[in-house]
């Protein structure tokens, strides 16, 4: 059985690869949408590969598309820790039918990140299949979204709540080379009714010639370029700060149930030396490894309110304690 997701226009001689990509993009996911249809599209990958980078650049496409800069509205559209959702989502609704909300009318993409890095597994397994029913639900009656999930794993999301998502994508970026992004579509196999099955097949439709032919055209995958460095630089600035305050509501509470009798300064660097060098997957949004050590970033030190002298025990302490887990090597 041949299956058609899309049917755009394509000229060899004239048409880019990027252009391919977007009209491909627009066709199985904007289109979807002004079919008063949601999408729910699912982005694996391996940890490292520009999962999250990657569906920047697609919603990226997607808003430009129709007409809208991303740069306008990025803190919108991406949802980086679970406590952000509902007021976003709200949002994007305009459920309150606020002036605020009235800018975002004609945006129709979302994207929940992976934060199981300040939340606990269980919670995030919970809220994601939370978030898309939610979607499913209540986009339906009010306004059409694509929400893009970002996780490493698809069994983050339950099996009842599998069988709603249309699109699984997976991205991998070769070395040297621009993200890579796999997609297909997800279909139920319901031949045996007792035990009903989701299956998945490569998203495949048609290009139309200038000479007005018709080819069939499977895509192996669509190739991503990176947002540009402005782009980029906001994202993880964003993302960085929504997750920091959250980690540091962590070391506050962790503060208030040390007994360790020294005065408070030394009691919070050593709780954020504890906290750091024991949930070692958030390294890498307070700073960057230089060969043997760890710098943190300067606007990491003003969100734990240190002083410049603070933040230099702070690199000192957590490198020490780092060094003795055997996490980083000795160089000294």
């Amino acid at each position: 059985m041949a299956f058609c997701d899309f049917v755009v226009r394509f000229n060899p001689s004239t048409d880019s690869p990027l252009n391919l990509t977007k009209r491909i993009l627009y066709s199985v996911i904007i289109k979807r949408l002004k079919a008063k249809k949601p999408t729910v599209c699912f982005i694996g990958g391996d940890s490292g590969e520009g999962k999250s980078l990657s569906s920047l650049t697609l919603m990226k496409i997607l808003l430009e598309c129709q007409g809208l800069n991303i740069k306008d509205y990025v803190n919108d559209i991406n949802v980086y820790t679970p406590i952000e959702y509902p007021k976003k989502i709200d949002a994007l609704l305009n459920i309150n039918k606020s002036k605020e909300n009235e800018r975002l009318k004609k945006v129709n993409v979302i994207c929940v990140h992976e934060a199981r890095e300040v939340v606990k597994a269980k919670n995030w397994y919970s809220f994601i299949n939370t978030a898309i029913s939610d979607v499913n639900a209540m986009s339906r009656s009010i306004k059409r979204l694509a929400i893009f999930i970002v996780s490493q794993f698809i069994r983050d999301i339950s099996t009842d709540i599998r069988y709603t998502l249309n699109y699984y994508m997976i991205v991998r970026r070769p070395k040297g080379k621009k993200a890579r992004l796999y997609i297909n579509v997800l279909w139920k196999d319901d031949r045996d009714l007792e035990k009903p099955k989701l299956r998945k097949r490569k998203l495949s439709g048609y290009l139309v010639y200038p000479n007005g032919k018709y080819r069939r055209f499977v895509p192996q995958y669509l190739e991503l370029s990176q947002p540009d460095k402005e782009l980029v630089e906001i994202f993880e600035n964003q993302d960085r700060e929504a997750k920091v305050s959250i980690i540091r509501r962590k070391i506050d509470k962790l503060i208030k149930e040390m007994t360790i009798d020294m005065d408070l300064k030394n009691t919070k660097l050593n709780s954020m030396v504890d906290y750091y060098s024991t949930n070692t997957e958030n390294l890498s949004l307070i700073g960057k490894q230089y060969k043997n050590k760890w710098r943190i970033k300067p606007d990491i030190r003003k969100m734990h309110d240190l002083t410049k002298k603070e933040a230099q025990d702070f690199e000192i302490q957590l490198n020490k304690k780092l060094k003795e887990k055997g996490i980083i090597e000795d160089g000294s």
